[in-house]
């Protein structure tokens, strides 16, 4: 059994949607045969009571001490080493801290919505999260019914795109890969391309994909993956396929030459977030590795 460098983090805002991550990291700790530390971050100034909010939180001064109970009777009866940590901060600040303090190899977070705006109250703390924090962040958005193992990874062929399909390997090591491509076919003026400039752009991105595999040690002897090369913007074209194909899990870097695949992930990366009905796994460019 392949093991995580590291112990998982979930870091859980105690919402029932946050049920969903919480099934799924105690899933995946069984998988690695590694430990769970559970992060509840408690903010220093907040919000004031909505509909979304616990009522334990809502009628309750001693925050800490029932975050502490809610979490150690969830994990009471999974079979998985495990640690609770409650405390007060800005949550982008203390999760990374955590994290780095436990040698975490992998964060996981939910996405709570409020349904009442229909917007996402996480979004923000999970796009700095991708931007910033040195582990993978698994965003966790549909019931964990299985194990993964159809993963679809995101790539223009960049060291961050390696160092995604790494993450993903050392996630589900027998995952069934395909690696996914969007690449763009400029428009001459205002022509549409004709089928000789198409087809040059396709052969481009299909020698692209074969040199970057060749180039991946982590796959030798293993089933080659399947590449799916597609013309147009990641984000909708990725996420149709994800969507079409029933992917469990579609893996993305946050550093590359294009798309989704940018230093700056921003909007993109809310809009990924939003359209893809899977989970999706998002993996920071370390540089020097």
């Amino acid at each position: 059994m392949t093991q995580q460098t590291g112990p998982i983090l979930l870091a859980t805002d105690l919402s029932a949607r946050g049920d969903r991550a919480l099934d799924r990291a105690l899933q995946l700790t069984k998988e690695l045969n590694t430990k769970l530390i559970v992060l509840h971050v408690m903010e220093s100034h907040a919000t004031p009571a909505r509909l979304t909010t616990p009522v334990w939180r809502r009628l309750s001064s001693d925050h800490k001490s029932l975050a502490e109970r809610e979490l150690a009777e969830d994990l009471s009866a999974a079979d998985v080493p495990s640690e609770v940590v409650v405390v007060s901060g800005d949550p982008l600040t203390r999760i990374m801290e955590t994290a780095d303090s436990y040698g975490c190899s992998l964060i996981v977070t939910g996405i709570a919505r409020d349904e009442t705006l229909g917007r996402l109250l996480l979004g923000t703390t999970v796009e700095k999260l991708a931007r910033q924090a040195r582990q993978p962040v698994l965003v966790v958005k549909t019931r964990p019914r299985k194990p993964y193992r159809d993963v679809l990874v995101a790539t223009d062929f960049s060291p961050g795109s390696r160092q995604a399909l790494r993450a993903a390997l050392q996630l589900v090591p027998n995952a069934n890969l395909t690696l996914f491509h969007a690449y763009d076919v400029p428009f001459q003026g205002k022509s549409v391309p004709d089928d000789a400039v198409t087809r040059s752009f396709y052969k481009g991105a299909e020698q692209s994909a074969q040199e970057f595999t060749a180039q991946t040690p982590e796959l030798a002897g293993l089933t080659p993956p399947k590449v799916v090369l597609e013309p147009g913007q990641p984000e909708t074209v990725l996420s149709e396929y994800s969507f079409n194909h029933r992917s469990d899990l579609v893996v993305t870097g946050t550093h590359g030459r294009t798309g989704i695949l940018r230093t700056a992930i921003g909007s993109v990366a809310e809009r990924l977030l939003e359209s893809l009905p899977s989970d999706v796994l998002i993996v920071r460019l370390i540089d020097g590795e």
